[in-house]
């Protein structure tokens, strides 16, 4: 016992990473080793199995120790952090902790950069999320993650109203953490916590360009549609949840207007064809179709070329069946949730059966 308490007077560390584990033996040690070989010490990545049934926890031990592993009964992702949390005394070793997914990798030089941006006068980071190379489900990604990551998130962040710390990249300033709410029961506990952060004006939230890491994406167009229904779901569950439009917040604002935006899209894919049959006149739908298709290929595009991933282009047809699905999706989830009143809380199990495959190094970064 003795020996146990010794382990933790010394002082502070710069950075702790915490990985949340639930049947990830496809992928973990993947995701370790990119760690490690992104700058993160094994003494400073911790593992909160949270109740595998395969090797989850054998590959943790073998590549972390089994001082930096924990076992947990089933609580779902974000019980299971706070248990690490105070487990491993996470807030009085450290100044700031990563979270992520069990999932992704992270770029050679993606500790290394955000710890440059770590200044303890933000509450949290954030950093550059895109899409491991798949199928056409993550070519689509590709080209969202790059609109929303090099457009909307930096006028996000001069604003102060980035509205998600995403799981594979979130990082909290240590003191801030017993004032968060990890237990609040929503379907994105990613997003809960960023509005808390918001809400409670805990402190402005980083965006670090160039700190990147690469996530996994459905394998599937049903995994997809499971997934993006759940996504929607969460998001309107937090914004009931802080009363999104109801306080005089920058948050309320920008939220607010891109639900009005989502509203006017949806409503201009009713309304138009119903016009131009109205009147006889199929231009009413053809024009603005025609104009779409030149911008959203235009997009493509740029991010085909940023990216540099050619293969992008290819799946582009395909694009705009998962746009309908997102819309569609969308409209589910706002009348299940603020209508119905339906999934008022989160399940505290969660699964990633048919969510995994394994991580193929060779071409993932470029």
């Amino acid at each position: 016992m003795a020996m146990k308490h010794t382990r933790y007077q010394f002082a502070k560390r710069p950075l702790a990473l915490v990985i949340a584990a639930h049947n990830e033996e496809m992928v973990l040690a993947a995701t370790i080793s990119s760690a490690i070989n992104a700058g993160m010490h094994p003494g400073d990545i911790y593992v909160v199995n949270d109740s595998s049934t395969d090797r989850t926890q054998a590959i943790a031990e073998k590549h972390l120790g089994a001082r930096n592993v924990l076992a947990v009964h089933r609580s779902g992702k974000a019980k299971a952090i706070l248990q690490a949390i105070g487990h491993f005394q996470i807030i009085k070793r450290y100044y700031w902790m990563h979270i992520a997914d069990a999932d992704g990798v992270f770029a050679p030089d993606y500790f290394q950069v955000l710890r440059r941006h770590l200044n303890l006068k933000y509450a949290a980071a954030t950093g550059h999320i895109q899409s491991l190379k798949g199928g056409w489900i993550s070519k689509y990604r590709l080209y969202e993650y790059t609109v929303g990551l090099e457009i909307m998130r930096p006028i996000q962040a001069f604003f102060g109203v980035i509205p998600v710390i995403p799981g594979p990249t979130s990082v909290y300033r240590t003191d801030i953490l017993p004032k968060l709410d990890f237990t609040a029961g929503t379907l994105t506990e990613d997003m809960d916590i960023t509005f808390q952060i918001h809400r409670q004006k805990l402190g402005k939230i980083k965006f670090v360009h160039d700190a990147r890491t690469y996530t996994q994406d459905p394998r599937d167009f049903g995994d997809y549609y499971k997934q993006i229904l759940r996504w929607y779901r969460g998001n309107f569950q937090v914004m009931l949840r802080h009363k999104i439009g109801l306080r005089a917040q920058r948050l309320d604002a920008y939220v607010s207007y891109v639900m009005l935006e989502q509203a006017l899209l949806i409503s201009q894919l009713l309304l138009l064809p119903l016009a131009a049959w109205w009147l006889g006149n199929y231009n009413l739908i053809a024009i603005p179709f025609l104009f779409d298709v030149v911008f959203f290929f235009a997009f493509t595009v740029w991010a085909a070329v940023l990216n540099r991933r050619p293969d992008v282009l290819g799946a582009f047809p395909l694009f705009y069946a998962l746009r309908m699905v997102n819309l569609y999706a969308f409209v589910k989830a706002w009348f299940e949730i603020v209508v119905l009143r339906k999934f008022q809380s989160a399940p505290s199990a969660w699964s990633v059966a048919g969510r995994r495959y394994r991580i193929v190094a060779d071409g993932i970064i470029n």
